[in-house]
């Protein structure tokens, strides 16, 4: 069956299950599949929400009579077709938290619908997109399709924390032969930065209290994902008032009780939340915290070091410069850094940030570049993360065939661009990302109000029955 023949069938077949893709969406959303490492168990390394989500999955599977298979719960994989050679679409049935539930207008693991727009918690991020594939599959098989490659659906548990999911997938399973991951952007996202997260230490070998001004805590949320958006640091010493009072300009201001015959100053800085890998949108509350001590005088010497490797680091530098790392790539852009949090306590500090780099520039000269600069100044690196960047020339087979029905679908030209963002296409050896969402939507991933357009989710929906028919051929 040619792709021009098989369009007509499939959008009558769409309209007419609209309502049932809708409802098994609801119940998947109703599953609050955030990774929970207090309930992990065999066959749950994620936690009994995840292995939920799984669950319910592996009951539509079985309901539909396709194929699937259960990958120790880090992953599953349901498919249909008997060619040897498979074309995969890569999902993930985990979920961001809620967050700030006021801030939902609806009940975050709900979905509700207004209008042709869709809400809820993981609706964009990946929840939609994966039942759409599915239905896909379930249509494929209504109408008997004839293909000459398997079509499987993987979906991992730890995409948005660890990746262990694809990572313990393609360790026990092969690469498909064509591969993509609903879970970026339309037209085509062919290349993905590389990405480091790490963080840096320095133990303090005593609580050195001696400075006109001490920083005694710096709090701040660990979420490597995110901008340091919210940090409270507390001062002490004869100088506390004055520099906390020179801080109000940009900061909350309160006195606090006494610590150690010490009367303590907070002061709580906010900026915006954005996602880590845009640094360029928003101020950072690292950058505010260097301005106003940057120039404070008798400031202790422990408080003076995490400051002196602040600025002399990462302040107003959101592309790696002061690291002596920036890089820029004409097809994938430029390096990206930004810290996600601070902390300090009498034992020593911590601060996590998060590099993004194009092609030009490899990991082991990144590595290589902070090592020196750690050792050179006293702290300890730990990387906490290496995702490799993902690139696919825009020659390519499967970007020609993406780009043929984009433009079908569309009559819009698929251009092909990069992002700093991470899906599972850069776990695959020849994909892409490709949508689910098009230039203009609002979305709110990881955010409250987590949206998706349901025209939107219509159109991604023929446009990868057009790339999936055009590969068979």
């Amino acid at each position: 069956m040619t792709e021009s023949n098989f369009s007509t069938q499939t959008s009558g077949y769409l309209e007419r299950n609209v309502d049932k893709l809708l409802s098994d969406l609801s119940g998947l959303i109703a599953i609050p599949s955030v990774r929970d490492e207090s309930t992990k168990s065999d066959n749950a390394p994620f936690g009994q929400p995840i292995r939920k989500a799984f669950d319910y999955l592996i009951a539509f599977a079985q309901r539909e009579d396709l194929e699937v298979r259960d990958h120790q719960g880090y992953a599953l994989d349901i498919s249909y077709g008997e060619g040897e050679q498979e074309i995969a679409l890569l999902h993930h049935v985990d979920v961001v938290a809620a967050g700030n539930l006021a801030k939902w207008l609806t009940p975050a693991f709900e979905m509700h619908q207004k209008g042709n727009v869709l809400f809820g918690r993981g609706v964009t991020d990946n929840k939609g997109p994966l039942m759409a594939s599915l239905y896909i599959l379930k249509m494929f098989k209504a109408l008997n399709v004839p293909l000459t490659k398997k079509i499987r659906v993987i979906i991992g548990g730890a995409e948005e924390t660890t990746w262990e999911c694809v990572e313990h997938y393609f360790s026990h399973n092969p690469q498909p032969e064509y591969g993509f991951s609903p879970d970026g952007d339309f037209p085509i996202v062919n290349g993905e930065k590389g990405i480091l997260y790490a963080s840096l230490q320095r133990a303090f070998p005593t609580r050195n209290a001696q400075g006109d001004c001490q920083i005694v805590r710096i709090e701040s949320e660990r979420d490597r994902t995110s901008t340091c958006h919210h940090l409270t640091m507390w001062l002490a010493g004869e100088q506390a008032a004055k520099v906390a009072e020179q801080c109000a300009a940009i900061a909350e201001v309160t006195r606090e009780g006494a610590m150690h015959q010490s009367k303590l100053h907070r002061v709580e800085f906010s900026t915006p939340w954005e996602k880590s890998r845009n640094p360029h949108r928003v101020s950072n509350c690292m950058d505010q915290l260097v301005s106003q001590m940057r120039h404070v005088e008798g400031l202790d010497a422990n408080s003076q070091h995490l400051i002196d490797l602040l600025d002399g680091w990462f302040a107003e530098s959101i592309d790696g410069e002061k690291l002596g790392l920036a890089h820029q790539d004409d097809e994938m852009g430029s390096t990206t850094c930004c810290v996600s949090s601070i902390n300090l306590d009498q034992h020593g500090y911590n601060l996590d940030f998060d590099f993004r780099f194009p092609k030009g520039l490899t990991i082991d000269q990144a590595r290589t570049r902070l090592q020196h600069l750690s050792q050179k100044y006293g702290v300890s690196l730990t990387e906490q993360q290496y995702l490799p960047l993902s690139y696919l020339s825009p020659e390519s087979d499967l970007i020609q065939a993406m780009g043929k029905a984009y433009y079908e679908v569309t009559r819009t030209d698929a251009q092909c661009f990069s992002k700093g963002a991470a899906s599972y296409a850069r776990a695959l050896s020849n994909g892409v990302a490709f949508g689910p969402t098009f230039p203009g939507d609002v979305t709110c991933v990881h955010e409250p109000n987590e949206r998706l357009s349901l025209e939107s989710l219509r159109k991604a929906i023929t446009i990868y029955v057009k790339v999936l028919i055009s590969l068979q051929e």
